[in-house]
């Protein structure tokens, strides 16, 4: 029979009153320790950027994404004091100072008015923007100032001998209010020539009011009062309810309707942060964990839910009203593991284990555990288990307080708690439904429902029947059994066991297989395991994690790799509806089909980690002090928070650049040293800015940069180019990506990089080449000028010699033919030949020193030359001369003495004796324009062609063939020779002239 005891009541309630538990909205502190200038927090403004100005004692502060800039005198803030701040339609800051008037930023600079402008007084109490207008309460008096002209206007005030210090404004029917502290409250008109005050209450002590609906609340010493406004705007209103016990310095209303008060008693520990709801003020610096009770400054961030808190003493804070993340508080206490059955839900502390049924509450502690351990020992009469046995035994006599928890499970509707001092079933009322002595850090059960003890240092138990201490014992020599178990899940038709050394196990009822023995899978040191649908997850000892498939076939669906989850070591793992629940040291990871999303303490979710459990859409996490509560249908579905990315700074080179060359619609152009860049950017407003990280990249081309957690690029030494920068912005709170262009720039090349200057320069070496070309042409020129003139006088010298290796030869001929006039005594012929000599002689004379001469000339000094030569010949020889009609002898010039060679080898060669009436024809012929031709031809004997002939010997051919080569003739073209035996020669000269 189980066994059983009723539980003492009393125990639970007097134990139950130290253990009242109390939810907690995440939040955080900005202190001058770190983010704040100074700790005193005057005012508090969200812009319609939904960036936080934060005014202090010791300066101003921009809190855009969690990036803190701040601004000071030096910055041109009027005074580092700042008492209110507002915005106006135009989308400017407006900063009131305690001492030194107002401070307006544009957004790249400050403007200020102060009372030599006009202003009635330089210590600012409250900003009120409203239409075209500002209006500025001081601590003695009202200004209005113009937005757009920031023309002044201060208003008259009632004659008193109080300070007429302004301590709020509201609107009402497009009619602005002020209220003082000791003059009542005045409706300002604005629509006069002269704007006035029209006294509506007279009040005194008056630090505050709020519109909340169609009511008034209104701040006095020590209380508050609430009202309908038409009652509250009568002269004689009826007598107002006292609520509340401290002074409202402001106020905020959410968008739930919730209207908190930052009070302070001035006096008095009465303040703190409040909320008033039907009449009454509710503290909230518990549940907000804000313990200054000077708080006198609240804003409240409508898109986000986010409550800031502005406190004299302890800086600002920032209150999530609408997390993902609640945290309940169990003081002073560790919450270990969570289970829930079908009408209870359980909570594992470190010293109790709470059960809860319909709003009812049990308690049991470590006494009663160790009650229900004594009694069963002392009447039972089963052996107890021993250490011979194999069994990992128990120390019967160890104290409550040192009761250590191990795990809790259900099954059938019961808890099962194994601790260090045995096993306890306990029922769904908090009674002992049985108690095992068995000491083991991981029970489970298998599918068919028997229990499963593993032994760490032994072997391991199936208990077959519980009242008899009934089990199979499975030994650890074998390779199948289970060892050094450290989690385990019953799914479906198997139970199965992780082991930080030996694998995965399964059980099929009382048959168990060991993964890694079987070659079914070597991963060895294994933690934590759940289900995943119809899947596993598995964790590894090391971070990884793997969704496993174990149907008809082992797979490996997928690997997490540890890279991919925030944190090192994993606490545990859970399921939701299909989605992965990975807790580290570091937060939690929910995985699904590659999106991850991390929730850490940003989010109000602070490790360590204990104990998880899924309970419908929500997730309990067990940790120091209490325990978290996730809202996971609403962790799950997030949508993506970021939407826009905007440029906000520029530095080139180390130096800040205006920001609208970059902003323009025309793409910014930066010379070829202006390449190293700092772009720093920014996101939308964004509610846990820490889970952004960043990736860039220079074009759609190029690769993505590694992430950072920076919104900045640092772009070194940039080649010349056209850069269209990209941001790809990770979102780890909502697992979700965003890309969007950033920026688009080119760096020109250098001139001497250029195409132009690539140009000019080819053109220039082009035009030097030219140059150079024609300076080398010229001298080529020159030079062969000079060549040609050396040549010329050379051929010249030449010719000269020619001619007068040409004369001797001609002389020696002709002394021949009068020595044999002489010596055949025939003095007429001879004195005859001797006139025709002399007269060639001196033509001869005339023509040798000219290197050409008219062709007349030529022609009379061949006609006195045949008729000597033909002298020797008795006048034999018939001679013809032709000349064309169309050539002028006296016009055109040949080279000297060229002809003469040729018509010596006719009477030399030609007419031996027995040619019948030998002729010789010498004529002159056009060939075309310029182009000469000399004929001599003769009806001699002739010759035959490739026989060797004195023509062909003949010293005066070989000198006039040279000669006309160095004229410059192509002798085979100039000089032609057709011969036949027995029909004559004839001689063709083609003269260039």
């Amino acid at each position: 029979m189980p066994f059983c005891r009723t539980t003492r009541l009393f125990l639970f309630f007097s134990f139950w009153v130290s253990l009242a538990i109390s939810q907690n909205f995440p939040g955080r502190n900005y202190t001058a320790v770190d983010e704040l200038p100074n700790n005193t927090v005057r005012s508090l403004l969200l812009d319609s950027e939904n960036s936080l100005w934060i005014g202090t004692d010791n300066g101003v502060v921009r809190k855009e994404n969690d990036v803190f800039k701040y601004f000071f005198e030096e910055d041109g803030l009027a005074l580092n004091s700042c008492w209110a701040i507002a915005e106006d339609r135009n989308k400017n800051l407006w900063f009131g100072s305690y001492g030194k008037g107002i401070s307006i930023y544009d957004g790249s600079g400050f403007s200020r008015i102060s009372k030599k402008d006009g202003l009635i007084h330089d210590e600012i109490t409250r900003l009120f923007p409203f239409k075209n207008y500002m209006f500025v309460g001081t601590s003695d008096g009202i200004s209005v100032i113009d937005i757009d002209s920031f023309k002044v206007q201060s208003l008259n005030i009632p004659p008193t001998d109080e300070l007429f210090r302004i301590q709020d404004f509201f609107e009402y029917k497009d009619q602005v209010y002020v209220v003082t502290y000791k003059s009542g409250v005045f409706r300002i008109d604005i629509n006069k020539a002269q704007a006035g005050l029209v006294r509506i209450k007279n009040d005194k002590h008056l630090y505050s009011v709020f519109i909340h609906n169609d009511s008034i609340i209104s701040s006095k010493k020590g209380y508050f009062t609430k009202s309908s406004l038409q009652n509250y705007l009568k002269q004689n209103s009826i007598p107002e309810t006292k609520a509340g016990h401290s002074i409202i310095w402001d106020y905020v209303k959410t968008s739930k309707n919730k209207v908190f008060a930052a009070a302070w008693g001035i006096y008095d520990n009465s303040g703190g942060i409040y909320e008033i709801k039907n009449d009454r003020f509710i503290s909230r610096a518990s549940d907000f964990n804000i313990p200054s009770n000077e708080v006198i400054s609240l804003a409240y961030d409508e898109r986000f839910e986010k409550l800031y808190v502005g406190t004299r003493d302890a800086g600002m804070f920032e209150v999530d009203l609408n997390s993902q993340v609640k945290f309940n508080k169990v003081p002073n206490k560790e919450v270990l593991d969570f289970a829930r059955t079908s009408n209870t839900s359980a909570i594992l502390l470190n010293d109790a284990i709470i059960l809860k049924h319909t709003g009812e509450e049990k308690l049991i502690d470590l006494q009663q555990l160790k009650s229900w351990e004594q009694d069963y020992v002392h009447t039972t009469n089963i052996p107890l288990p021993e250490h011979k046995d194999d069994f990992y035994e128990l120390e019967y006599g160890m104290p409550a307080r040192n009761i250590s928890f191990y795990d809790l499970k259900v099954f059938n509707d019961q808890y099962w708690l194994n601790t260090n001092i045995g096993i306890f079933a306990i029922t769904e009322n908090a009674g002992l439904y049985r108690y095992l002595p068995l000491h083991s850090e991981e029970i489970n059960f298998t599918p068919d429902g028997k229990l499963v003890e593993t032994n760490p240092y032994g072997g391991l138990r199936v208990y077959d029947d519980l009242d008899k201490f009934e089990y199979s014992y499975f030994s650890k020599g074998d390779l199948d059994t289970p060892t050094m178990i450290v989690n385990s899940l019953r799914l479906k038709d198997k139970t199965y066991f992780t082991s930080v050394f030996s694998g995965l196990y399964s059980s099929n009822n009382q048959e168990f297989i060991s993964y890694l023995n079987d070659g079914i899978w070597k991963e060895e040191k294994l933690r934590h395991i759940t289900s995943l649908g119809e899947n596993l997850a598995i964790s590894t000892e090391f971070g990884d994690v793997f969704i496993i498939e174990d149907g008809d076939n082992f797979t490996i669906e997928k690997k997490i790799p540890r890279a991919r989850i925030e944190g090192n070591s994993i606490s545990f793992l859970e399921e939701y509806k299909g989605s992965l629940l990975i807790g580290t040291e570091k937060g939690l990871t929910l995985y699904r089909e590659g999106r991850f999303i991390f929730l850490d303490g940003e989010q109000g979710l602070q490790p360590p980690f204990h104990g998880a459990a899924v309970e419908d859409n929500t997730l309990k996490i067990g940790s120091h002090n209490g325990y978290y509560l996730l809202d996971l249908e609403a962790i799950a579905n997030s949508a993506g928070l970021v939407n826009k990315i905007k440029l906000k700074e520029v530095f080139i080179n180390n130096e800040k650049f205006p920001l609208e060359e970059f902003t323009t619609p025309s793409k910014a152009k930066l010379a070829y040293d202006q390449n190293t860049l700092l772009l720093k950017f920014s996101t939308n407003a964004h509610p846990y800015p820490h889970k952004l990280v960043y990736q860039y990249r220079l074009n759609k081309r190029k690769e993505w940069s590694q992430q950072s957690s920076e919104p900045e690029i640092f772009l070194p030494f940039l080649t010349p180019n056209r850069y269209n920068i990209e941001v790809r912005v990770l979102d780890k709170s909502t697992g979700l990506e965003y890309t969007q262009e950033l920026v688009k720039f080119s760096i020109l090349p250098p001139f001497w990089k250029t195409w132009w200057f690539a140009l000019l320069v080819l053109m220039l070496i082009l035009l030097i080449v030219y140059g150079i070309y024609r300076i080398q042409l010229k001298q080529a020129r020159e030079f062969e000028a000079q060549k040609r003139q050396i040549q010329k006088r050379f051929e010249e010298t030449k010719m000269e010699a020619l001619l007068a290796q040409m004369n001797p030869h001609f002389i020696f001929n002709a002394m021949n033919s009068i020595q044999n006039y002489i010596m055949d005594s025939d003095i007429d012929n001879a004195t005859t030949f001797l006139d025709d000599f002399s007269r060639l002689i001196r033509l001869n004379l005339d023509h040798c020193t000219k290197p050409t001469i008219l062709l007349v000339e030529e022609i009379e000094y061949l006609q006195s030359y045949i008729r000597i030569e033909n002298t020797r010949f008795n006048n034999a020889i018939n001679i013809i001369f032709e000349t064309d009609p169309l050539i002028d002898p006296y016009e055109i010039e040949i080279p000297t003495m060229l002809l003469q060679t040729f018509v010596e080898n006719v009477f030399v060669h030609a007419f031996p004796p027995g040619v019948k009436a030998p002729t010789l024809k010498v004529s002159f012929k056009w060939l075309s324009e310029g182009v000469l031709q000399c004929k001599i031809k003769d009806n001699g004997i002739g010759y035959k062609p490739g026989v060797s002939r004195s023509l062909h010997q003949s010293k005066g051919v070989s000198l006039v063939k040279e000669r006309l080569a160095l004229l410059g003739y192509d002798i085979e073209d100039a000089v032609q020779v057709f011969s036949k035996p027995g029909k004559g020669t004839e001689v063709s000269i083609t003269l260039q002239v």
